[in-house]
């Protein structure tokens, strides 16, 4: 009662236990949903550690507020640069979530599931439990849908995440685009859950937000409170790093054993190292996760001799086949009315959005700048940036040839320090994006200090086919906005391609190209012996060491058209389910 208040229940390194059955590294997206899981019934003593702290303030409640590029002190963003690209002459800016919940404190909270295709094609490479079908649960199981009810039943109910569509458009602009898309030949994709919707065409987002407007990270969702100040089975040290594992042989040296983790505060004062009595699974991330694993001597064997690490297991997959979405934007200006930018030219309307964001739990608070995508396929494009004829075959979203390559998302906002544009008047942007990238980087130690950010070489548009699908991407965008302009909407260019000749189109690729943060496959799910060798099987488990898994976006086979969290919520439930029945809980 107030004015006492009960603290979020956490455990510094020097207060945890010698031994816990399963011990969770990395409290992001999926480490909270695997250690609610996992820790839930009370049968199993977990211990969850994340780098970053548990704060849950009103700024860290409100999507706009806590949004990594509106938020006043980008306290839960960690931003690196990559490898400098030698095709490029630059680094790029790498941004992951930091604190409890991750990328999901700070990302545009976009659910999207991906074709059936996407996952059958991963079952019919050799991996099983990982087709659509054996998916699907896992998806609904984390779900709790809040809009309209569909007879197919494709959404889940009762779930930690509350998912939501809007029925209206928040921007002028928006909704024109989307008339825009449908007049130029891409149909619309009436719910994006659904396996018997063409996945090619435009959607109106969906999102995770609260009933009331509040963000729904994986820290909110999964591990309130309430559930955690109850639950004395789970231990979360947070401001903690786990810097490396420790192994041992099993019984016949035929394989080892993850035997426990070495955790150390993140001001260095502190280190500890905590066993596993049953299992250790990795949750930080496409880039911490293969440095975790690099610094306890598995991987690349040259890379860890150079980098004087004893070499545990050879392992040629970690760290490799690091892939990612890629984007460039272009720049319109439009009626001031229809964009983001009339809260600059008139803060006192910032006030009318708090009002309606309190009172409502609507408006632009919400955050949902990404109300159109357009999701698309090259090889079904004209040379007009227009759709060519679908036939019956190529609307089949069961077919691994139907998967989405590109995006086209508009967004009523743009930097306004932006080249060409007229300050009076609104801003219209366009974000350009692959979503089916060919191109592979990589993952390696910058130093055997594991607060070190790690080299990440991201090697973009280094496969000749990205090129192809990134031009073909932006003719599409071209085409939307003169269709847009036919339909005798305001739109004035800014930043644009001055031409759509593929030499003009990649030197504008080429200078803006940049990174739409879904970092994953560093740690794939494909055995060793595969074309890009792989680190963890269709269990999770890494190969050679069968009480270690990964359950993040690294073990990706490959980077799906998706924004990444749905799915990565899916991995975290299908991983947590697969460790409860070994253990005999399901």
């Amino acid at each position: 009662m107030w004015p006492f208040h009960v603290p979020y229940r956490q455990y510094p390194v020097d207060k945890l236990e010698a031994e816990y059955d399963f011990i969770v590294a990395g409290g992001g997206t999926a480490g909270c949903a695997l250690a609610r899981r996992l820790s839930e019934s009370g049968k199993h003593t977990v211990l969850l550690i994340e780098k970053g702290d548990a704060a849950d303030s009103w700024l860290n409640k409100t999507p706009l507020t806590s949004h990594h590029f509106a938020a006043p002190d980008k306290k839960h963003s960690n931003v690196f640069n990559s490898a400098v690209d030698p095709a490029f002459g630059r680094s790029f800016p790498l941004i992951c979530g930091v604190g409890l919940g991750g990328t999901t404190r700070i990302n545009g909270a976009q659910h999207t599931l991906g074709c059936p295709a996407e996952y059958d094609a991963w079952g019919q490479e050799g991996r099983p439990g990982w087709s659509y079908n054996e998916l699907k649960p896992y998806f609904t199981k984390s779900e709790n849908w809040i809009g309209a009810t569909t007879k197919e039943g494709w959404h889940g109910s009762g779930g930690p995440l509350t998912v939501r569509p809007f029925a209206d458009f928040f921007f002028g602009c928006a909704k024109v685009a989307a008339q825009a898309a449908s007049d130029i030949g891409f149909k619309p994709i009436a719910d994006m859950h659904s396996p018997l919707q063409p996945y090619i065409g435009w959607n109106k987002m969906q999102y995770i937000l609260g009933a009331d407007g509040s963000r729904q990270s994986s820290f909110r969702t999964y591990l309130p409170k309430d559930f955690v100040n109850a639950t004395r089975n789970l231990h979360i040290c947070t401001n903690a790093i786990t810097a490396r594992l420790q192994f041992s042989k099993h019984v016949g040296g035929a394989s080892l054993r993850a035997d426990s983790v070495e955790i150390q505060s993140t001001d260095g004062n502190l280190t500890r190292v905590v066993a596993a009595k049953r299992e250790i699974v990795l949750a930080c991330g496409a880039f911490g996760s293969p440095q975790v694993l690099l610094l306890s001597g598995i991987g690349p064997e040259e890379h860890l001799k150079n980098m004087g690490i004893e070499i545990i297991r050879q392992s040629p997959g970690v760290g490799a086949n690091l892939q990612d979405h890629v984007f460039v934007r272009t720049v319109y200006n439009c009626p001031l009315q229809d964009s983001f930018a009339l809260v600059v030219k008139q803060p006192w309307l910032m006030l009318r959005e708090l009002f309606k964001y309190l009172f409502y739990g609507t408006g632009w608070f919400l955050c949902t700048p990404v109300e159109v995508e357009i999701f698309g396929k090259a090889s079904h494009i004209g040379p007009d940036g227009k759709p060519t004829a679908a036939s019956a075959q190529d609307q089949d979203p069961s077919s691994p040839h139907n998967r989405p390559d590109f995006a086209v998302m508009t967004v009523p906002m743009a930097e306004p320090d932006t080249p060409g544009i007229d300050p009076s008047k609104g801003l219209f942007g366009q974000t350009i994006g692959i979503m089916k990238a060919e191109s592979r980087g990589q993952v390696t130690l910058r130093s055997r200090n594991p607060t070190d950010n790690p080299v990440c070489e991201m090697r973009y548009l280094s496969h000749p086919d990205d090129w192809h699908t990134l031009r073909t991407a932006m003719r599409v965008s071209a085409q939307l906005c003169r269709q847009m302009q036919a339909n005798g909407y305001p739109l004035e260019a800014a930043m644009v391609p001055s031409a759509l000749d593929d030499e003009t189109l990649d030197a504008y690729i080429r200078e803006r190209v940049e990174t739409m943060t879904h970092y994953a496959s560093s740690c794939r799910m494909a055995p060793e012996s595969d074309e890009f060798p792989g680190v963890v099987d269709p269990s999770l488990r890494v190969h050679g060491i069968p009480n270690l898994r990964i359950a993040d976006a690294s073990v990706l086979p490959n980077s799906p058209a998706v924004h990444p969290q749905a799915l990565i919520y899916a991995v975290a439930e299908k991983c947590a389910d697969m460790m409860l029945r070994q253990y005999s809980e399901l």
